[in-house]
């Protein structure tokens, strides 16, 4: 059986990486002026605007995408781009959703796991058995 080619998918990492980002490499090194220029280069290129969604926003997200190898215990940054905070959350279902203090956050934000599923229904244009299948294979 063919699964459908979804344009936002979860991004499930290893939770030994949670909370680690060029975002925090260069916070905790003292230099936050790299991430301001990735920052302003992701305006200039990409405006106010979610890269999978298109939701203009003020707020954005700069989502790194990145590939594992689990064999050799390697990940390697291939892109980063912008991305809505409901976006950026659905790339991170596992900790918003399954962990308490993102059930915390989620639910302080206002929103919850259905509005979350909502918006990746929306967004790929499919049902919510859809997502579950998506979810239930997601790495």
């Amino acid at each position: 059986m063919n699964q459908k080619k979804f344009k936002l998918v979860i991004e499930l990492v290893p939770s030994t990486v949670w909370f680690s980002s060029l975002y925090q490499i260069y916070k905790n090194s003292n230099q936050l002026n790299k991430w301001r220029k990735i920052k302003k280069e992701l305006f200039e290129k990409e405006g106010n605007r979610c890269w999978i969604c298109g939701k203009e926003e003020k707020h954005l997200e700069a989502h790194e995408f990145w590939e594992y190898d689990d064999k050799n215990h390697i990940q390697k940054l291939v892109a980063i781009h912008h991305l809505s905070e409901i976006c950026n959350r659905i790339k991170h279902i596992g900790f918003w959703c399954y962990s308490q203090e993102g059930k915390q956050q989620l639910a302080k934000a206002g929103l919850s796991r259905e509005d979350l599923i909502d918006h990746f229904c929306k967004v790929n244009k499919c049902s919510k058995e859809e997502f579950e299948k998506h979810e239930k294979r997601s790495p």
